[in-house]
């Protein structure tokens, strides 16, 4: 099977063409090939198919092989691979996902994002919390209370506000969190810093991955609820551990900007991935 490695802040990808909408594979083979000793190794798996409503669709799947509506850095490597392999021969791209239509413009290596509007209602993120917006609500992990507030941007993401996300223990609460039990989709979970009013330090643990270098959704929702509490401006710069993304509001829709890279691309010997 031919492939492409990209990634977009550390935030890694296989790209697989599948135009022909023939290519079937379970959750244990994505997470064979998404495996960083016996596959590729990529923090998730994304199809390239044909799409009938827009330019192309994205069908994408989390490290651990369940399908995921939407992936922020995945779609920017996305719209920049089927750019530069002329399978959309325009710079300003229509992409079918589950999430709905999410538009890109390719600018060289860097690519810019219309994530569309963030979803604040609770049934849809979902939540299990009975009020009109998910925000500073408290929930007991290890008889410690945590603030969060929860979104939905195509996915849920949970931001969480500390004083030093560096010394944060991102790695013993954010699973416990992603799998609480009120979120009944799960949900990925954000450590947020405020820096200023324009900059914002942050550490995502990604449901179905892990702990990941960079979370485009997630730099998306932390941004939209940090605007909702007037603590940043219109455009500010989200610091992720593999590098920065540039967020900014215009009117309702949330503009994700951000470079992008092809790795390599090779072929993988399929009998690795066989069931058994």
């Amino acid at each position: 099977m031919n492939f492409v490695k990209m990634q977009g802040l550390g935030n890694d990808f296989i790209l697989v063409e599948d135009m022909k909408e023939n290519i079937q594979l379970t959750s244990s083979q994505i997470n064979k090939l998404c495996d960083r000793h016996f596959g590729i190794g990529a923090d998730g798996l994304i199809l390239v198919q044909p799409s009938k409503l827009y330019d192309i669709k994205m069908k994408f799947y989390n490290q651990d092989g369940t399908e995921a509506a939407m992936c922020g850095n995945g779609v920017r490597c996305f719209a920049k691979y089927v750019y530069s392999y002329n399978i959309v021969n325009k710079d300003d791209i229509n992409i079918e996902t589950i999430a709905g239509k999410i538009s890109a413009k390719i600018s060289n290596d860097v690519v810019q994002v219309n994530m569309g509007k963030a979803q604040f209602d609770p049934r849809y993120i979902p939540v299990n919390i009975d009020n009109i917006k998910v925000v500073d609500e408290k929930l007991y992990i290890n008889d410690k209370e945590i603030i969060f507030s929860s979104i939905l941007m195509g996915v849920p993401h949970t931001i969480i506000e500390v004083e030093d996300v560096s010394n944060y223990p991102v790695k013993e609460i954010g699973p416990l969190i992603e799998i609480n039990k009120i979120f009944p989709a799960k949900t990925n979970v954000n450590f947020v810093q405020i820096l200023n009013k324009e900059e914002v330090k942050m550490v995502t643990w990604e449901r179905g991955v892990g702990l990941t270098m960079a979370c485009g959704t997630g730099a998306c929702a932390a941004a939209s609820i940090l605007k909702e509490k007037k603590k940043i401006k219109d455009r500010v710069l989200i610091h992720v551990p593999g590098g920065e993304l540039t967020i900014k509001f215009n009117k309702d829709n949330i503009f994700m900007i951000g470079p992008v890279q092809e790795v390599y691309k090779g072929i993988i010997n399929v009998e690795i991935i066989q069931e058994g």
